[in-house]
């Protein structure tokens, strides 16, 4: 499914989060969303997922409104996405089926399924029947995510999903996102994680400033103007890869 904006807005009292956004998602592609913080990426996506309907605008799942298909095709794992409730690992990921359920359709084996699959695709099959409160930050994430694919998304949208995690488990959440085969758009601080995507998308204040492939939109002259950082390139010689150095700019 290709996933389309076009002149997206969004205000909130007379100031402009979103203005003017027109963005074609490509079927399959990791699409990384960068951009200084309050550049409208968490409203960017919420519009996407079709949670925030826009001021001005619209957003199109294969050419039809995306405000006409069901919610179930787009799933969006949030930034804040906590319980306090008494509930299991696997009873927190079966919440992914509930765009699928209705009178007419109650729960069934294949919805017991798509949990199994979900949960052994992040690799959380073993914590199924653990306390949600006991798991690491890390396994909530790895969580999320499978509530996430247990829906059968056929986009899925995370919301700076390696916030607050190890670096260890930032690889690891990555290479899993990478490894899944959807059509995803990620939102990313760190630079040097967001060249594993296909191509980047660049906010700020509320406008889309550049997109395409990391290479050619990490230029010295964006760095400096978005980001307001200096930056110095490296090369990995472990696997030839451009690492990227910041220092402010004086």
């Amino acid at each position: 499914m290709m996933l389309i904006a076009r002149d997206l807005t969004r205000r909130l009292r007379g100031r402009a989060l979103v203005a003017g956004v027109t963005l074609d998602i490509r079927p399959a592609e990791m699409l990384g969303l960068i951009g200084p913080n309050g550049s409208g990426k968490s409203t960017l996506l919420r519009m996407l997922a079709g949670l925030v309907r826009p001021d001005g605008g619209q957003v199109a799942l294969d050419g039809r409104p995306l405000r006409t298909m069901p919610a179930r095709h787009i799933a969006l794992v949030a930034q804040s996405a906590e319980t306090s409730d008494r509930i299991t690992v696997r009873d927190a990921v079966a919440l992914g089926r509930t765009p699928w359920l209705d009178a007419l359709r109650p729960w069934s084996p294949a919805d017991e399924a798509h949990v199994t699959q979900a949960l052994a695709r992040v690799d959380l099959a073993h914590l199924a029947g653990r306390d949600w409160s006991t798991l690491s930050g890390g396994e909530r994430q790895r969580a999320h995510i499978a509530r996430a694919l247990a829906q059968a998304p056929r986009i899925l949208l995370l919301d700076e999903p390696t916030n607050h995690l190890d670096i260890r488990h930032q690889l690891a959440i990555l290479d899993l996102v990478g490894g899944l085969g959807l059509t995803t758009v990620i939102a990313l601080h760190d630079l040097n994680q967001a060249m594993r995507c296909d191509r980047l998308a660049v906010m700020q204040a509320g406008r889309l400033v550049a997109l395409g492939p990391p290479d050619r939109i990490l230029t010295a002259d964006l760095l400096a103007r978005v980001f307001q950082v200096r930056a110095s390139t490296l090369t990995d010689p472990q696997d030839g890869s451009r690492v990227m150095r910041f220092h402010p700019v004086v």
